[in-house]
This record gives structure tokens, sequence and C-alpha cells, in this order.
């Protein structure tokens, strides 16, 4: 998923999605988990 970064204000991508997913729960299938290492 791409965000753009004016619209995480001061938030990683993860915790952006963390605020998000216990605000609007019903939009997220499965739990945001940050894991650890590259995403490549």
């Amino acid at each position: 998923m791409h965000l753009p970064q004016r619209a995480l204000y001061t938030m990683t991508p993860v915790q952006a999605l963390k605020k998000w997913q216990t605000s609007h729960p019903d939009l997220f299938a499965k739990r945001v988990i940050k894991h650890p290492g590259s995403d490549i």
C-alpha cells in the first residue's frame, strides 16, 4: 500500500496503520504488526 508522506504527518507508516486500525477496525482483515528486518 502506498501512503503519501503528508498523509502521515509525523508518524511512521506502521504507526499510522495501527492508529487507523484502532479507529476503523472494520477496514482491516488482519492485525497490523511490525516485523523486524528488511522489506525486500
